[in-house]
């Protein structure tokens, strides 16, 4: 039965890395939109997993260069990664 939960507990800590994934692609990255064109929102969800990944790759590269590894907190946060992509004035 240990092997059984240990295997269990494995695909919810899975899971969970899937669900705060999608969760900051919503937050951080997928426009809002109220067009009901179906063109418009797939075209602002791809958006959204291209500016995730590469939020991703750049935090991965970053971890790299520094460390010589990939650690498992992020060293860019999303919020940032978005300011600089996109130079957004943090202040407004």
């Amino acid at each position: 039965m240990e092997g059984e939960a240990a295997r269990i507990a494995e695909e919810y800590r899975r899971r969970w890395g899937i669900e705060t994934g999608y969760r900051v692609k919503k937050q951080s990255f997928l426009p809002k939109t109220t067009s009901k064109n179906y063109r418009i929102r797939l075209f602002y969800f791809l958006f959204s997993v291209l500016l995730y990944n590469m939020w991703i790759l750049a935090d991965v590269l970053i971890w790299l260069e520094i460390k010589g590894r990939v650690g498992t907190n992020h060293k860019v946060t999303a919020n940032y990664f978005r300011m600089v992509f996109f130079l957004i004035d943090p202040g407004g």
